[in-house]
């Protein structure tokens, strides 16, 4: 007996939180350390490159695979490259340390960073472009830009003059990204906006 077969559309609501705060959270909190290092602070150390792999690579990859979930290009590429540059910062430190490659030349590191700073650049004109675009996350995508930039420069050029600038810029984006982070948060607790530019 041949029956008919009635299809069912089910809406299926999304109920998953807003990623966006782990993934600046995690930002934030590297980058600020990592510039204490650049101001002169305290040295590169263990303390650094744990945040940098747990914090900036993990918080941002989870972040950026669940904007992606969400449909969110934008901040799932984003997210997901930069917890993965995060994780490659690490790694170039730790591979060095552990004898199993070559300390980073300067220009290498210089092409490094510059390239960084070239993709950042079309993120921050994405930022502008975005129809709800944030002043705060196109100020973290700005200050991102300017910091590879300037490392860029420190490694081609030897000038290690511009590391407390660096720093500087590197401070401002990691409390920016943080502002981001909990304004965010704090605007769905309160289900009004408290903090503004997000």
């Amino acid at each position: 007996m041949e029956g008919n077969i009635e299809m069912v559309q089910a809406d299926v609501a999304d109920k998953t939180a807003n990623p966006a705060p782990l993934g600046f959270t995690g930002l934030g909190l590297s980058a600020v350390l990592l510039s204490l290092t650049y101001v002169g602070l305290f040295p590169l150390d263990s303390m650094v490159v744990s945040m940098a792999i747990f914090l900036g690579g993990f918080a941002q990859v989870f972040a950026g695979i669940m904007a992606w979930k969400k449909g969110d290009v934008f901040a799932g590429t984003a997210f997901n490259a930069f917890g993965l540059f995060w994780f490659s910062l690490a790694g170039l430190i730790i591979l060095q340390s552990l004898g199993w490659a070559a300390a980073a030349e300067p220009m290498s590191m210089a092409a490094y960073l510059f390239i960084w700073g070239v993709y950042t650049f079309v993120m921050l004109i994405g930022t502008l472009k975005m129809c709800n675009g944030s002043r705060v996350i196109q100020f973290v995508f700005l200050t991102l830009f300017i910091l590879f930039i300037l490392l860029a420069i420190i490694n081609a050029t030897g000038m290690t003059g511009l590391l407390v600038i660096a720093g500087i810029d590197g401070l401002l984006l990691g409390f920016g990204s943080l502002y981001a982070a909990l304004a965010m948060v704090l605007n769905e607790i309160c289900e009004k906006p408290v903090a503004p530019g997000i």
